[in-house]
């Protein structure tokens, strides 16, 4: 079970959510002050802007980050060592293309969640608080990334890469605002293990970031598919979009 010591939402980002795009709203887990040890639930835009950058624009690139590189990156090499959080969520989706008996050619979203009932996913990310130059007073702009690494045998066959998935018991030790040394951060951003995954086929109008309901997280029966359920009834890996 996740716990917090701290809410700091806005009331209407309280609901549940179906498909949530790059440049909305998410929820992270944060330890924002060092030593506390104190997590707090808060809102974020997807899209990380470093305190640096000179306008917020640069988040619009910047929703995900490799995990294998992030460290020699100037946009996360700050966040990475101070400023790591959790976005919990039910599942992630990912792109592949059409299915090869697929006529109409569309991409093909696929569901991957918890194996076991009423967990929760927690998606290693990094988080940033950015200000206008010209306003240090202002009101601050908390943006996130997701991290992501090489993709397990599961989601591999849809996909070569995936969200990194932090496991529970590290959860302490990923969120403390402290340096991690290389071994120990190799150790956490792994790929999760395939077991602990289920995957299915759902519908395309996730295809647009516009459509929502609790229907876009249901499987997609194989008679509305024109497939079978076949994770590696793909061509080659495709485009992707977390939660």
């Amino acid at each position: 079970m996740l716990e917090v010591d701290k809410v700091e939402v806005p009331s209407e980002l309280l609901v549940p959510r179906w498909n949530i795009a790059p440049q909305a709203m998410v929820l992270a887990v944060t330890v924002p002050l060092p030593g506390s040890g104190l997590r707090c639930l808060s809102a974020f835009r997807w899209g990380l802007v470093p305190w640096w950058a000179k306008d917020p624009s640069l988040g619009l690139r910047a929703f995900n980050a490799k995990a294998e590189t992030v460290k020699d990156r100037p946009m996360f090499r700050g966040a990475i060592d101070r400023q790591r959080c959790v976005v919990p969520a039910d599942a992630f989706y990912e792109w592949a293309p059409a299915a090869k008996s697929d006529p109409t050619r569309r991409k093909q979203p696929w569901c991957f969640r918890a194996a076991a009932s009423s967990r929760l996913l927690l998606i290693g990310g990094l988080w940033e608080r950015w200000r206008p130059r010209d306003a240090p007073s202002a009101t601050p702009l908390h943006t996130c990334t997701i991290l992501t690494t090489q993709a397990n045998d599961l989601v591999g066959r849809v996909h070569d890469r995936m969200p990194v998935l932090i496991a529970e018991a590290d959860l302490e030790e990923w969120l403390s605002p402290e340096p991690l040394a290389a071994a120990e951060l190799g150790r956490l951003i792994r790929p999760g293990a395939s077991e602990a995954l289920e995957t299915f086929r759902v519908s395309t109008r996730l295809n647009d970031a516009r459509e929502e309901g609790p229907d876009l997280g249901e499987p997609l029966a194989a008679a509305e598919s024109g497939a079978t359920e076949q994770a590696g009834d793909v061509e080659r890996p495709g485009d992707s979009r977390l939660l």
